[in-house]
């Protein structure tokens, strides 16, 4: 996973403190960075990248017309 906030790559699955244990939120499900501390969300991760291809699509669409 990359950092949005600092860009730093680490591998979430071996993190030791993960969500809760990290921040003090209950079911926050975030994945924090080991280099500056920001809540990575997994599922904010696949709602840009649902959104990107969304605009790809519509991008194309408008270019064709």
């Amino acid at each position: 996973m990359k950092c949005r906030m600092c860009g730093f790559e680490f591998d979430e699955t071996k993190l030791e403190n993960r969500g809760c244990s990290s921040c003090g939120k209950h079911g926050c499900n975030s994945f924090h960075c080991p280099n500056c501390g920001f809540a990575n969300s997994p599922e904010l991760d696949e709602e840009f990248e649902f959104i990107s291809k969304l605009k790809d699509k519509l991008r194309k669409r408008n270019s064709t017309n």
